[in-house]
């Protein structure tokens, strides 16, 4: 396994080493599981011979998920505010611009006023107080500045939004699964009235491993220096959701009201996703088409894990604002797993889809829910 860190963009996998670990467990898996190629992202389990002599670590596999996985994956979930998008998008610009400032004051200083056509107006100082100011300063840190407003005023947005929600909050929703082969057929057997479901989809990716499993894995210290593409021991408290998995600390969803994370739907780094089907309120029953890529049944350990869920995304009638005196429209998603069977062949996916996981959105892109 080489599992993608948060910030797989700026790692290059082929130069990591990859977890590869024997393991001992009562799950029977027919065929072999491999999960994109070998010399980039992947995940591959495959069945060995019973005389084998090496080492082999004790790990426990289930097909249903544990308490754990149903507190964060089952449940309500907000759509984080359009702000978060745009403010990681422009982040980089500003911390560009800033740096080049300071480069461009630190080799010319006083001689910018000599640089054709802009000289004058970058070597020109602004006087506040008794102080002067290069005004190449002035210029580059509201490019720097803004994005970090933005993302502070989206992430209070949030928490404002979850905060009505737990002040008004919503009855489950009641789903049962009618059957599950070439698509999922469920119904919504109670919905509270105030939640209009709009859309479904079904979902299937993997789950982040753990920490102390993977360094297990590869013979490493747990207070040790950690392997490339691992990060050191981070305080529960300070990573979001109050968990740590050690790929890689990054803030994969926006600020949680609460350590436990309610309201909030992580993104599955690596998932794939059936069409959305758009749900009438005269439906009785719903089918929803898979992935169109084949993937393993329901797999579940600290290491290796497959998870499927139903995603259904629609409106929230308009919750009264304890902040301003406003009706809002809230658009809300229900999140659930799904235990699928296994698959009695091998299951070969050729790359590993990974999601968007840096957009903070668990939709990737939030369709219209008119």
């Amino acid at each position: 396994m080489r599992y993608p860190p948060f910030d797989r963009d700026r790692t290059k996998p082929e130069i990591l080493d990859a977890v590869d670990c024997v393991v001992s467990c009562d799950l029977e898996q027919p065929g072999k599981i491999q999960i994109g190629d070998i010399s980039g992202w992947h995940a591959h389990m495959t069945p060995i011979e019973n005389d084998y002599s090496g080492t082999v670590k004790e790990l426990k596999f289930s097909r249903t998920p544990g308490n754990k996985i149903i507190s964060t994956r089952r449940g309500w979930f907000i759509r984080p505010n359009s702000l978060h998008r745009f403010s990681r998008k422009f982040l980089p610009f500003g911390v560009i611009a800033i740096f080049s400032a300071l480069i461009l004051q630190a080799l010319f200083g006083d001689d910018l006023a000599r640089i054709p056509h802009f000289g004058k107006f970058l070597g020109t100082p602004i006087t506040l107080g008794p102080l002067d100011y290069p005004a190449v300063l002035f210029i580059a840190f509201p490019l720097f500045i803004i994005p970090i407003i933005l993302r502070n005023v989206s992430n209070l947005r949030d928490i404002r939004m979850q905060r009505m929600l737990q002040n008004s909050p919503l009855e489950p929703l009641d789903i049962a699964i009618v059957s599950i082969q070439d698509a999922i057929e469920f119904e919504i057997l109670n919905c509270p009235n105030a939640f209009r479901p709009t859309q479904a989809r079904v979902v299937v990716g993997m789950l982040v491993p753990e920490r102390d499993v993977i360094l297990d894995a590869v013979d490493r210290d747990l207070d040790g220096q950690p392997p490339p593409g691992l990060s050191t021991p981070t305080p529960v408290n300070v990573v979001a959701l109050g968990e740590y998995d050690g790929s890689s600390v990054g803030e994969s969803v926006p600020m949680a009201l609460d350590p436990s994370g309610n309201l909030l739907l992580e993104p599955l780094r690596v998932s794939d996703s059936g069409p959305w089907v758009a749900l009438d309120a005269g439906d009785k029953a719903v089918i929803l088409p898979v992935p169109d890529i084949k993937w393993p049944g329901s797999i579940y350990s600290t290491l290796f894990s497959i998870h499927w869920e139903i995603q259904i995304i629609g409106k929230r009638e308009p919750v009264q604002s304890r902040v301003q005196n406003l009706d809002l429209d809230i658009d809300l998603g229900w999140s659930q797993e799904i235990i699928m069977p296994e698959r009695e062949a091998d299951v070969i996916i050729s790359n590993m889809p990974l999601s968007a996981v840096r957009e903070l959105d668990p939709l990737g892109i939030w369709p219209d829910s008119n």
